[in-house]
């Protein structure tokens, strides 16, 4: 008994050997059978070489080199065969449990390589979505506070009144930046008070219609969206007492609403950014929508913005 416990303990030693062996040399130390089998049979050698050897350390010392009779032989052979069965199991046990392991390292490598690509990812779109914010604020701010020192000069009464509007469409900048998505209810607020420095500016050349179904106000746009197309409308255009402008936003399909203007081009030759629309579509797509969809004919510039869930 205390050569066969004594016996195991060298086995186990030496699965142990072999496995960190393979480990360091073998090419195929990733394939499990290969692995399995490998063990085994050097395993199986070196049982076999541990009994020959307490064989004739036991007819050294105990049976006095008596002759084996058949009784002797077949004890001989069921201890061979148990021996093997066992060496067997702690090679498969071993190497099972060696396997599960390393899956285990590699499972909790994948999770922590996962969760980082996300947080990166998503480092990234925060950051991209906030450079397409900053690329708002210098246009709109040029051209409201060039229109309020023209009013100062002109109309001090007017002036205060466009002043206030600006500060309520300001603190909707301010509160929408470190938004991405925002309700088209909050939307249509902003615009309506944008609108009136937008009529302070152009009188009666620029009419808005709104006509927004209620369940739609509680889906979500990127925000300045309307501003953008609104901007870019009266940008464009011609917008004149004799020939006005109109601007409708209106519910279309289900999930998308439509912003239109009748179109009247600009006659004037010079440099197009696209920054509005291009601007409005990258945003869309950092933040996994549909792309809006421009539609021009003769008549008509017209922009169809899916709503978004937030």
């Amino acid at each position: 008994m205390l050569t066969g416990i004594t016996m195991y303990a060298v086995i186990f030693i030496i699965i142990n050997y072999l496995s960190g062996w393979i480990d360091r040399y073998s090419i195929d130390k990733d394939n499990l059978l290969i692995r399995f089998l490998t063990t085994t049979v050097l395993v199986a050698l070196c049982m076999f070489f541990l009994i020959y050897t307490e064989g004739q350390i036991y007819n050294f010392f105990f049976t006095d080199n008596m002759p084996p009779t058949k009784e002797m032989e077949q004890a001989f052979h069921n201890y061979l065969v148990v021996n093997m069965i066992v060496a067997a199991f702690i090679n498969s046990f071993y190497n099972s449990y060696r396997f599960f392991e390393r899956w285990k390292a590699a499972m909790v490598e994948s999770n922590k390589l996962d969760l980082l690509s996300h947080e990166l990812r998503e480092t990234a779109l925060q950051a991209e979505l906030r450079t397409l914010k900053i690329q708002l604020d210098p246009h709109f701010l040029f051209n409201n506070f060039s229109m309020l020192m023209q009013l100062i000069e002109i109309d001090k009464a007017a002036a205060a009144r466009f002043l206030g509007n600006l500060s309520r469409v300001y603190r909707y900048l301010l509160a929408s930046s470190k938004k991405d998505i925002i309700s088209l209810e909050e939307e249509l607020k902003f615009v309506e008070s944008y609108f009136h420095l937008i009529k302070i500016r152009h009188g009666e050349a620029v009419n808005l219609d709104v006509k927004i179904k209620g369940e739609d106000k509680y889906k979500g746009i990127p925000p300045v969206t309307l501003q953008l197309l609104i901007e870019n409308a009266i940008k464009h255009n011609i917008a004149v007492t004799s020939q006005p402008l109109s601007i409708v936003i209106e519910s279309g399909e289900k999930g998308y609403i439509v912003v239109r203007n009748n179109l009247q081009r600009i006659n004037i030759d010079y440099p197009k950014t696209n920054l509005g629309l291009s601007n409005i579509a990258q945003r869309y797509e950092l933040l996994g929508g549909i792309k809006p969809e421009t539609v021009v004919d003769e008549a008509d510039f017209t922009v169809k913005l899916p709503l978004l869930n937030f």
